[in-house]
């Protein structure tokens, strides 16, 4: 489970939005308690994949800013939970290209929908423990 505060989900949700029609990315930072992952912040990044064009379906984060911002989340006693990015015209369904750049096992992948311009459903998924594919995990958007 991946407990979410609102005002972190519509930050997430605004970074989709001002990301489009390209995905936008960034890093979910928080606590772990078990399988229970709680996001206190949310780190949004730039999509510095290198083909502007294939930014559509594809991003990445800058290995430089990942580092950072890891810095500056122990430093504040979080850990990088999990990775978020949106899906600009398409569900928020893990895809092939997702499953093929995810990197680490008990990393939620949260995944917003932006539908012309608007946010619509979030989907979180985690990486099974071979690293063949995800399956979803139940996401509570809490108060806050």
């Amino acid at each position: 489970m991946l407990k979410i505060p609102e005002s972190v989900h519509r930050q997430i949700q605004a970074h989709g939005v001002a990301a489009y029609p390209y995905e936008g990315c960034g890093l979910l930072l928080g606590k772990l308690d078990g399988d229970k992952g709680q996001v206190v912040e949310a780190k949004p990044l730039a999509n510095v994949w290198p083909n502007e064009e294939e930014k559509r379906v594809r991003f990445k984060i800058d290995e430089r800013a990942w580092i950072s911002t890891e810095i500056s989340a122990m430093s504040n006693d979080l850990d990088i939970i999990g990775v978020f990015h949106s899906h600009p015209d398409h569900p928020p369904i893990a895809s092939p290209r997702d499953l093929a750049w995810a990197g680490f096992a008990g990393y939620s992948y949260l995944i917003t929908e932006i539908r012309d311009r608007a946010p619509l459903a979030s989907r979180s998924w985690q990486l099974n423990a071979e690293r063949t594919g995800f399956f979803e995990e139940e996401i509570e958007i809490i108060n806050g």
